[in-house]
């Protein structure tokens, strides 16, 4: 691009600057836009037992945290209970984070990221084990914990009794905060906080609510619980999300679910809310009326991008597509917009989303890949005439990738890294020819590299370490486009305007 002439002024050097702009903007979306090589890498080989919630760092995508009843470390290893395991990718060696003893613990966060941020990276869980003395848990009642990455050191951050339950922690990108469920009476914010009001809720009477665990200091000290969500006894508020990038827009939103009408418009079933730290607002994300909203995901808010935005799916026709089974939306906040994704007679379930709201990931029974045109790489649709269980990979609403390609097993439970191109998920199939010849459920991670990375190759990927690429033929690219939906757009008749 020529340097600017010196002497531009008034509307010519406006010019001149918005071009600098763009070139700013477009270049690294040219980069980004290189061809990239798909990797899927088998993370456990487990000969017996279970694993569950897979969660993948979300900013640079090179560890996995999950739970697991199985051998992970070698025949003999399996435990009796749930055990917490950490893996990291960059060095591909799995640790076991806690030994429970006569408890269990499970429904790990990912790690969170360390970048512009002070706090060690922590991965928060749920245990009825003993795990801090200091505080203790003698009573094995399920209490919110996390673990330091870099120095092993647990935290315990509640301590209740039986009959309390908590339960479906969720951090912060950069662990700012933690949303989590409890059956407990926790909140202890005194509004007089400007930036943190909170809604007056209490819970006496024992039902599931959504609270919200902020930190005023960076050791994760100065605790300030606020209750999210209300309902009166035998109602549920549950799986809470909060936005989590590390500026201004962190834990400023938390998303959850309820089978409660939170703001009193008549709905009945379930449906997905969102309340604004900053207002101590409540608003409701699905079409008000009778339906099933469920596992809500929320994307961070980057500096390039709009958002933050709210994933979920749902039995209801809140677009005007005609009914279906059960697919995938998404709620664009503080000016809303409400995108669909998936319009199909099989189920879509579990979705998640990057930050900026770009791509969604999700698993699917249906046939996603529209046969009337051809796939990148060659072959043409269908992809999954047998309804089973795959991961697929969408980003706008109609470039789509289908992840797995698989017959007669599940892929489940993904998760996904802030930029859409890593996601951890379960299965139970033999994704690497041979490495699951027993239909155990085991971790996987997929992710892309650039042509130049050993990765790529045939001999830097190989199958007898768990690794499966396109150089040596045990993995199918498979890309495509979505069909079209008759409308994929809606501005929201019921949502709310702004708030932030």
């Amino acid at each position: 691009m020529p340097k600017p002439h010196l002497a531009a002024t008034g509307s010519s050097l406006a010019v001149i600057t918005l071009a600098l702009v763009a070139t700013l903007i477009v270049a690294p979306s040219a980069r980004a836009a290189r061809p990239k090589i798909p990797v899927l890498v088998q993370v456990t080989n487990n000969t017996e037992g279970a694993v569950e919630t897979p969660h993948v760092n979300s900013e640079r995508g090179n560890s996995i945290v999950f739970v697991s009843t199985g051998d992970v470390l070698g025949p003999g290893s399996a435990t009796s209970a749930r055990e917490i395991y950490f893996y990291d990718a960059e060095t591909r060696t799995t640790t076991r984070v806690t030994d429970s003893g006569a408890g269990e613990s499970y429904e790990p966060t990912r790690l969170v990221d360390e970048k512009h941020s002070p706090r060690m990276p922590i991965a928060s869980f749920i245990s009825t084990a003993d795990l801090v003395p200091s505080v203790g848990n003698a009573d094995g009642n399920p209490e919110l914990f996390a673990w330091i990455q870099e120095t092993g050191e647990f935290i315990q951050f509640t301590n209740t009794t039986a009959p309390v339950v908590n339960a479906e922690p969720y951090a912060s990108d950069s662990a700012k905060c933690i949303v989590f469920r409890s059956s407990a009476d926790l909140d202890n914010n005194d509004g007089s906080d400007d930036r943190n009001p909170g809604a007056g809720f209490s819970n006496a009477d024992g039902s599931n609510e959504v609270f919200n665990l902020w930190f005023e200091n960076s050791d994760y000290t100065g605790e300030v619980i606020t209750q999210v969500s209300d309902g009166p006894a035998g109602t549920t508020s549950s799986n809470p999300k909060v936005g989590g990038f590390w500026f201004t827009r962190q834990c400023r939103s938390s998303a959850y679910q309820s089978d409660h009408d939170q703001i009193g418009n008549g709905s009945t079933g379930t449906h997905i809310y969102n309340y604004t730290k900053t207002s101590g607002r409540v608003e409701q994300l699905s079409q008000p009326g009778d339906g099933t909203n469920i596992n809500p995901a929320m994307s961070g808010a980057s500096p390039f991008a709009r958002g933050p935005f709210v994933v979920w799916e749902s039995t209801m026709d809140m677009i005007g597509n005609g009914p279906s089974v059960r697919d995938i939306y998404r709620f664009r906040l503080f000016k809303p917009e409400l995108i669909q994704y998936t319009n199909d007679e099989l189920p879509s379930v579990a979705p998640t989303v990057s930050d900026g709201g770009g791509i969604v990931a999700f698993t699917s029974e249906a046939e996603l890949i529209d046969p009337r045109r051809r796939v990148k790489g060659g072959g043409v649709a269908p992809f999954n005439d047998d309804g089973n269980s795959e991961v697929f990979r969408l980003k706008g609403v109609r470039q789509i990738w289908q992840i797995t390609q698989s017959q007669g097993c599940t892929n489940d439970q993904v998760t996904m890294r802030d930029n859409g191109r890593a996601l951890a998920f379960r299965s139970d199939c033999d994704l690497l020819p041979g490495g699951n010849p027993g239909g155990v459920p085991q971790i996987f991670h997929f992710f892309e590299v650039h042509r130049n990375d050993p990765l790529s190759t045939a001999a830097g990927c190989t199958e007898a370490e768990g690794c499966c690429n396109i150089a040596n033929g045990c993995y199918q690219q498979v890309f495509g486009r979505k069909e079209k939906l008759n409308r994929s757009r809606l501005r929201p008749p019921w949502a709310q305007e702004g708030g932030d």
